[in-house]
């Protein structure tokens, strides 16, 4: 009974779904356009590296455009122009990219397609992700100069490399909320190529079988150990980040390993154009890049002595994101400080606590012990590759087993001098950052799997659980698709559409408060969404606001509410209804009121 609801609500949900090819082929183009350009510098490299090397191209030259006051789309012309360039070099190469890339396409078609009309619905993604995509769309420009508008999210600081990715994508097919989602499911697709080469032995190894295509597909997603749907098909920067820094390690190793100076200088610019690209995603990475850098240092060390060290391709590996993180800097320093997080004063620093923090963080280590198992299987094994350095396994444990150290070493200072208490003592967002490092540690464990497979992939066992995952990854979308398109919650497309009818009720200029004592906040983020650029979101009150309605609301200077819940505390009737209000002198009114689907209160409040 139970498995025939759950698959009588899955197709009701499928039929909700409008599927949108315009927008899949856009962002397949967008990828595919950024990994030529990258081809360019790597000429024989898989396509996730040569992607890497374009993505960071694409934003030095976006990011020095912006901080320019130009527009953006000159620096997607740069990146057509190489595309262009690298398409008439190797117009007779590209057969192994097809080979290898055209079956793992197909087989994340299905996911695409279910995503292409997907619509935000979690908190980050309207306190900042889809402002900015939104906003390099409709300005193309970065927020900060004189002649465009403010950008009215919690972190417009932040870099703009991943919108002007999708900026890439929205070029071709418009503004769409999918984009960023899709995006996400290409770069993993692109790392399940990568897995399947590492796998195989060898980049080359010819074309790739379905059932193999489907295997790497599943490796990259579902089965990895840091997979988390809610990061993956949204607009959230984190598998961005995780692609880039594996991305990263590999190149890493390889630069560490190659003994021909020309192609090591080559991979070592690619080396400092990813780097590019990981500074430009999100400010917390620069520790990740650094963490990564040291270990590639550890590796020079190891095979070349203290000369390792100085050698001139660690010139070409730190001056592109040397380049992208000072301009970007400045262009905060002198127009949007005061909006990122910062270092707490030293009296505000949770020394004292550093015992507790790391209890926390061992509970949570604990409960994700997939990831945090393979993660110091792979410490172990860095340090015997770091001892007998025989070849490309023993490079990447180094890699995997030095970047997972130091970047949880970060993360424990974080929580000592950024955090405020809350959040340190209970390590908040731990496992999520981890998640930034989980296709590191794949890296190896690919090489590992393959060699496994090598001696048991001819038996009858293997070839059926190949099989299997065709299956799973042609059926899987639709069966799953509760867990894939969240974003039809009952609760969050009815927010969405009420905050809208509300915002075009309400004059322009005007601002407004958002009531919502039973919830975690994501109504006051969502309206200033969208809200954007028509009314001004002054505060919103959720579970965590430490006061009650009636008198929270008349301490608000703002003359407009919107009441998504606690309408009983403000006497309002009906309570299963979402309300707009105006004031009028000290008199509240209903302008209008939004009765709950199907009649009935949220039983779970967003």
């Amino acid at each position: 009974m139970a498995i025939a609801s759950y698959l009588s609500d899955s197709w009701a949900l499928l039929g909700r779904v409008s599927p949108q090819p315009g927008v899949v082929a856009a962002s397949v183009a967008a990828i595919v356009v950024v990994a030529l350009a990258g081809r360019l510098l790597l000429p024989r490299s898989e396509p996730a590296l040569a992607f890497g090397a374009g993505m960071g191209g694409l934003i030095l030259v976006g990011t020095a455009f912006g901080v320019a006051g130009l527009d953006l789309r000159l620096g997607l012309l740069v990146i057509a122009v190489a595309a262009a360039a690298c398409l008439i070099r190797d117009r007779r190469e590209l057969g192994q990219w097809a080979g290898v890339g055209l079956p793992v396409l197909a087989m994340a078609l299905p996911l695409l397609l279910l995503l292409s009309d997907r619509r935000g619905s979690e908190w980050d993604e309207f306190s900042h992700w889809l402002h900015a995509f939104r906003y390099v769309q409709v300005n193309h420009a970065v927020p900060g100069g004189p002649a465009v508008p403010v950008m009215a999210t919690c972190c417009a600081a932040y870099p703009y490399g991943w919108p002007m990715v999708g900026l890439a994508a929205m070029t071709l097919s418009g503004f769409s909320e999918a984009v960023p989602a899709l995006l996400n499911v290409l770069l993993l697709a692109l790392f399940a190529m990568l897995l399947a080469g590492l796998a195989r032995g060898e980049p080359s190894a010819g074309r790739l079988g379905p059932a193999a295509a489907a295997v790497a597909l599943l490796a990259a997603t579902v089965a990895s150990p840091t997979f988390v749907h809610k990061l993956a098909f949204s607009a959230y920067a984190d598998v961005a980040t995780a692609f880039l820094a594996a991305v990263l390690a590999l190149l890493g190793e390889r630069v560490a390993g190659d003994g021909d100076r020309v192609s090591r200088h080559r991979l070592a610019l690619a080396f400092g154009l990813v780097g590019a690209a990981l500074m430009g995603v999100k400010p917390g990475n620069a520790a990740l890049f650094g963490c990564i850098l040291g270990a590639a240092g550890v590796l020079a060390l190891r095979r070349d002595g203290w000369k390792g060290l100085f050698l001139l391709q660690w010139v070409f590996m730190v001056i592109p994101p040397a380049l992208v993180s000072g301009l970007w800097r400045w262009h905060v320093d002198h127009l949007l400080a005061g909006r990122e997080m910062v270092i707490q004063p030293m009296d505000r620093w949770h020394v004292a606590e550093i015992p507790q923090i790391l209890l926390a963080m061992l509970d949570v280590a604990g409960n994700k012990g997939g990831y945090f198992g393979l993660a110091l299987i792979m410490v172990v094994l860095g340090l015997r590759g770091f001892l007998r350095d025989r070849d490309r396994l023993d490079r990447l444990c180094v890699m995997a087993g030095l970047a997972f150290l130091g970047y949880n070493l970060f993360l424990l200072v974080t929580y000592v001098v950024v955090f405020g208490d809350y959040e340190a003592l209970h390590v908040a967002s731990y496992w999520r950052y981890n998640t930034h490092l989980g296709l590191v540690v794949m890296l190896p464990a690919a090489i590992l799997v393959g060699r496994g497979l090598a001696r048991v992939g001819h038996l009858a066992a293997a070839r059926m659980a190949a099989r299997l995952a065709l299956v799973l990854v042609l059926a899987g979308p639709l069966l799953a698709v509760g867990q894939i398109r969240f974003d039809h919650d009952r609760t969050k497309p009815f927010l969405r559409q009420s905050l809208h009818q509300a915002g075009a009720m309400m004059p322009a200029g005007e601002h407004a408060v958002v009531i919502d004592p039973q919830g975690t906040g994501l109504a006051g983020v969502m309206a200033s969404y969208e809200w954007s650029g028509r009314v001004t979101v002054d505060s919103f009150m959720s579970a965590f606001t430490r006061s009650e309605a009636p008198p929270w609301l008349d301490a608000q200077p703002a003359h407009w509410a919107f009441v998504y819940s606690g309408a009983a505390a403000l006497g309002l009737e009906p309570v299963n209804s979402a309300f707009l209000l105006h004031r009028e002198g000290s008199t509240w009114t209903v302008i209008d009121q939004f009765p709950f689907p199907g009649g009935k209160s949220p039983e779970r409040w967003p």
